[in-house]
């Protein structure tokens, strides 16, 4: 989803900066006019360097407030977007500082006396390598934080969306490959300790997604962790429908109770989505619970489980019942 650059830390951005301003050349009518333009040469290019390096962080990374819903939740969860914007915050004052700096040292050394412009050089770098290292918990930060969005998956929010719920261990990303067989490959996303698997599909000249989410636990919503509230975001903000799976086998290792009251959670967290519920496994038996069969392995009644709600989907109003903005 974010393609975003490397972030080097406080050192390597001087040791950048510095080593540009190494290499400035300046001309002179005399010895002591070549001495003043060199030094003024190499404060402008290091602090330029600094005020472009740093700024060229906060342009790419993405503007967190103008991200669909869904991409802002997952920011929130895997880089706290209050932290990013004050580390963002902190980068964008920096990169200004850095060019007033050099701003105001390359003024002062152009009207010194020579023997006062090493001195002069001297301290301008200085004042830049205690405003970068003043800087560098945030640049740190911004390193973790670009390898946590990077990990986000590439969602369409203009193309029709399937999620596919349910206990772990149901077969849910099974489900989304077989789904979504003869199609663009799925891709697997990992998020914490788990994957997000995304597939695509087509009825007709209609494009679908079909997304798998790590599984949920049957416990209140505020005592879910971040992979399981990621799960939450996705059924939130992207369902258009949504495939529960049940695993009347328990081979999974949870009781069929428990992955009923599960469902009646998800029905009442998100009553505007039409929900297929089907009976995962077949392939192995297991309990009639009375919804309809599929095996994710086999492949059978994958299709006629998705068209099921795909039929339900486009039965509703030509508008179409607006998406959950969340529980």
């Amino acid at each position: 989803m974010f393609d975003l650059p490397s972030v080097l830390t406080a050192q390597e951005v001087l040791d950048k900066a510095f080593g540009r301003a190494s290499k400035a050349t300046a001309k002179g009518v005399n010895r002591a006019a070549r001495t003043r333009n060199l030094a003024a040469a190499k404060t402008r290019i290091a602090g330029s360097t600094i005020e472009a390096t740093l700024h060229g962080y906060v342009k790419a990374f993405p503007s967190i407030d103008r991200l669909p819903p869904f991409y802002r939740e997952l920011v929130d969860l895997l880089a706290d977007r209050g932290r990013l914007k004050r580390h963002l915050g902190a980068l964008d004052w920096a990169a200004d500082k850095a060019r007033a700096i050099s701003r105001d040292y390359v003024r002062r050394i152009g009207k010194a006396a020579p023997k006062d412009v090493p001195a002069l050089r001297r301290e301008a770098f200085g004042r830049l390598s205690s405003l970068v290292h003043q800087i560098g918990a945030d640049l740190d930060a911004m390193t973790d934080a670009r390898r946590a969005l990077r990990r986000i998956p590439i969602v369409d929010p203009e193309i029709p969306t399937l999620v596919v719920a349910g206990f772990p261990n149901v077969g849910k990303s099974s489900f989304v490959r077989s789904a979504s067989s003869g199609r663009p490959k799925v891709a697997d996303y990992p998020f914490t300790t788990t994957t997000i698997s995304l597939g695509h599909f087509e009825r007709g000249v209609q494009r679908y997604q079909i997304l798998d989410t790590p599984g949920l636990l049957d416990r209140p919503l505020a005592k879910r962790n971040p992979m399981e509230r990621q799960a939450i975001a996705a059924l939130a903000h992207l369902a258009d429908g949504v495939i529960f799976l049940l695993d009347p086998t328990e081979t999974g290792g949870y009781p069929v109770e428990d992955q009923k009251r599960l469902l009646a959670e998800v029905r009442a967290l998100f009553p505007d989505a039409p929900i297929e519920v089907v009976e995962n496994k077949a392939d192995l038996g297991g309990a009639d619970l009375g919804h309809p069969k599929v095996s994710s392995l086999t492949g059978a009644g994958v299709r006629e489980a998705v068209d099921a709600l795909l039929g339900r989907l486009t039965s509703r109003d030509p508008g179409g019942a607006p998406r959950s903005e969340g529980p």
